[in-house]
């Protein structure tokens, strides 16, 4: 079937990100799923996870906004730039985009999170509103700050600690300390050391207590990333103030790498947008 879908652009800070809109065939204005990528991701994320989703939602009269995050993808800025803090500028920055367009609804959109794009969903509610919310494999800050002291750091501290945990040997594989640099080496991936001060300022499972409408958590059983019982207390948090649906994924690993596990949690959520977000227009 032909395909509606339109490179777009929007600026933060002079500095640009880019997208793609996905519209229904069919006349608006449209119901839309706002769509937040993970940790080293972009916007189609691994085996199109998003862009295939994209398209089963046009198909179905939802449409949606994908966008690489600053430092990410193809948008503007470099990796070791990016925080938890600069990410939520970049969806209120994507939100306002989406509302201004004329084929969107802007009473009617959604908010989905994959990972690390889970729980940066799960902070923008603190001064965001969507109609409703969907996590993927929803990450928290203990992911990244497992092996570091709870309470709120700063950049200086941070890499004293990662130099401490190198010369102990205590690093994990693929993650180096680059001292002259003043950086963390993640994969290939230049990670600043403010990436984790500015993250341990952030509580994810009580901001997402702010959202006010349905919700629904999709987390594999066997996810190597983040653990499911970080997704099951999204889901204990957001059932404490409305309706919430959590969804296991059987044997299912981070993004869903299994062409059964991808079909079933991509099925699940179509379902969950179309029933909270096509309603009024049944």
């Amino acid at each position: 079937m032909p395909l509606n879908e339109h490179p777009i652009h929007f600026d933060v800070d002079s500095q640009r990100c880019h997208g793609m809109l996905h519209l229904p065939l069919s006349e608006g204005p449209h119901p839309a799923v706002l769509m937040l990528h993970g940790f080293t991701g972009q916007r189609m994320e691994p085996h199109r996870l998003f862009v295939l989703f994209s398209r089963m939602l046009a198909e179905h009269g939802l449409a949606s906004l994908r966008f690489d995050f600053r430092g990410s993808g193809e948008s503007e800025g470099t990796f070791d730039e990016m925080t938890v803090s600069r990410e939520l500028e970049d969806v209120r920055a994507a939100h306002d985009f989406l509302k201004a367009q004329p084929q969107i609804d802007p009473a009617r959109i959604g908010l989905l999170g994959l990972s690390m794009g889970g729980m940066v969903a799960a902070l923008s509610l603190a001064d965001s509103k969507f109609s409703s919310l969907a996590l993927w494999a929803p990450a928290h800050p203990r992911v990244w700050l497992n092996e570091i002291p709870k309470g709120p750091l700063d950049g200086p501290t941070v890499m004293a600690i990662f130099q401490g945990a190198q010369r102990a040997g205590r690093l994990p594989p693929g993650i180096d300390v680059l001292e002259d640099k003043n950086l963390i080496d993640q994969g290939g991936n230049p990670v600043s050391p403010q990436f984790f001060a500015d993250l341990s300022h952030y509580e994810p499972f009580e901001t997402v207590k702010a959202h006010q409408g349905p919700a629904l958590v999709v987390h594999g059983t066997a996810d190597p990333t983040v653990p499911m019982q970080i997704g099951q207390t999204y889901a204990e948090h957001l059932k404490s103030r409305g309706p919430t649906t959590f969804r296991p994924i059987e044997a299912g690993l981070h993004t869903f790498e299994r062409l059964p596990h991808q079909a079933e949690a991509h099925q699940v959520t179509l379902e969950f947008f179309k029933n909270t977000l096509l309603a009024d227009s049944l």
